[in-house]
């Protein structure tokens, strides 16, 4: 296996850093998302973190590098979220930012992480996950509310967040999963015109990075019931309690198939580490192959290596390369993207 760092996915001059950057071929663009997204000068909103953000690129020739990323603004010129803050999200928000700011804590916040996105072929539709968080000012001080996933139709509109009545989680009538259940949409794939959904840990738990697996046809993804979880021994249950943990990965993740290796790819990095792992398998549910480094990341500024993922639409050589990004803090509030080709090798073989 031979790893080329290839630098930085570039950002605008108003972007100082962010993080995740899964991304996905939707309706002839490859689009990226973005979490927690520090600003050079404040938003429409006079914000200068939004929770997520994101850009989009038609060019899917990665062997140089990726330029020419494009960027959706808001009225002042900064870059917009992708995921709409609910109005009471909003005014929460706005009340509480600033220093001083209307309420304290100064800096708390409701925060939309988008998790991991697919096209579904069928429609022609996007979906994208996302954790629905609650932040409060310091390190690692933020708690997950649960998962959900937002139903994108077309390019030009915003993905549309769902509403269940009577909610599913209590207050948040958008999430579909609570902060004790897996956080489904850590990676995604669609196979065989079913979505297969990776859980890798619950919110409430951070030391628990072990990935479920649920199905559910793509037409039917925000309906709760539909979904189906894997018990392990080619068995599914209606209820994710059964659901068994398939291997330990990472909060970020993905999988796709490799048409290269002839089997499904997962790309993370584990916790504490600065590896970046893959891990091979026949089928969605398994059995997963143990974890084999594909290289070693730069070490960031502070911290540790935490969302290393793949962008299948960007494989090359019919999967023999394929296209690895990771973030890493680079000062107290700037960080970067870097871009790094894998070119794999079957096993004795090439």
């Amino acid at each position: 296996m031979k790893a080329t760092d290839l630098g930085t996915i570039p950002t605008t001059p108003d972007i100082l850093g962010r993080d995740g950057a899964y991304s996905a071929l939707f309706q002839g663009y490859s689009v990226w998302l973005y979490g927690d997204t520090f600003l050079a000068k404040p938003n429409a909103e006079n914000r200068r973190l939004i929770s997520d953000s994101w850009s989009y690129i038609t060019d899917l020739n990665a062997q140089n590098g990726i330029t020419g990323f494009e960027e959706r603004l808001d009225p002042v010129g900064a870059p917009a979220m992708i995921l709409t803050e609910t109005p009471a999200e909003q005014t929460f928000n706005q009340a509480h930012n600033g220093n001083p700011c209307q309420q304290q804590p100064c800096g708390a916040r409701w925060a939309l992480w988008p998790s991991s996105i697919v096209t579904d072929p069928a429609s022609n539709h996007a979906l994208v996950f996302y954790m629905v968080v609650y932040a409060q000012p310091g390190s690692f001080n933020f708690q997950g509310m649960g998962e959900s996933v937002a139903l994108w139709q077309e390019f030009q509109q915003q993905p549309q967040r769902p509403t269940f009545t009577p909610p599913i989680v209590p207050n948040h009538p958008d999430l579909m999963f609570n902060e004790n259940e897996p956080a489904f949409g850590t990676a995604t794939i669609i196979s065989d015109g079913m979505l297969y959904v990776y859980g890798c840990g619950t919110p409430s738990n951070g030391s628990d990075k072990g990935c479920r697996l649920a199905r559910v046809d793509p037409s039917q993804v925000q309906n709760r019931n539909a979904w189906a979880f894997y018990a392990g021994n080619e068995n599914w249950s209606s209820q994710d309690a059964d659901a068994v943990s398939l291997f330990t990965g990472g909060n970020i993740m993905s999988v796709a198939w490799n048409g290269y290796l002839r089997c499904y790819v997962a790309v993370y990095s584990p916790p504490l580490s600065q590896n970046v792992m893959l891990r091979t398998s026949p089928s969605p549910e398994g059995p997963w192959s143990a974890g084999i480094a594909a290289f070693v990341a730069m070490q960031p500024v502070s911290g540790n290596v935490y969302d290393a993922h793949a962008h299948s639409e960007y494989d090359a050589s019919g999967g023999k390369t394929i296209y690895v990004t990771y973030s890493r803090m680079t000062g107290a509030f700037t960080s970067e993207v870097r871009l790094v080709s894998v070119e794999l090798e079957v096993a004795g073989g090439e």
